[in-house]
C-alpha cells in the first residue's frame, strides 16, 4: 500500500475553520492567564514532549498566540467581506417573513 501525501495550504480553509482556530487561540491565552493568576505551571508540547512552564516563562508563547490571533482576525474579516451574507459559526439563518 502506497501512502499519498498532499501538501495543504491555507487556501482550503473557510470562515468556520478560522473561527475554530481563533477559539483555540483564545482558549490557550485564557489558560496562560489563569496559570499566571493562580501561580500554577502551564504545560505545552514542544518537539513531541511535554514541557512545564512557570508563569514567568509564558510570555514568548503568549506573544506568539497574540500574533496568530491578529492574523486570524484579519483573515476572518477578509473572508466576511467577501461573503457578507455568510453565516458565522453557530448562527442560524433568519426565518423568512410571511
Amino acid at each position: 500500500m502506497k501512502t499519498k501525501i498532499e501538501v495543504w495550504d491555507e487556501s482550503i480553509l473557510d470562515l468556520e475553520d478560522y473561527q475554530a482556530e481563533r477559539a483555540l487561540a483564545n482558549a490557550a491565552l485564557d489558560a496562560i492567564h489563569r496559570a499566571r493568576r493562580f501561580g500554577t505551571d502551564f504545560v505545552i508540547e514542544e518537539d513531541g514532549r511535554p514541557k512545564s512552564l512557570r508563569p514567568d516563562q509564558t510570555a514568548p508563547y503568549e506573544g506568539r498566540l497574540l500574533e496568530d490571533l491578529d492574523r486570524i482576525n484579519r483573515k476572518i474579516a477578509e473572508l466576511q467581506a467577501q461573503a457578507p451574507n455568510a453565516l458565522a459559526l453557530n448562527e442560524t439563518p433568519p426565518k423568512p417573513e410571511k
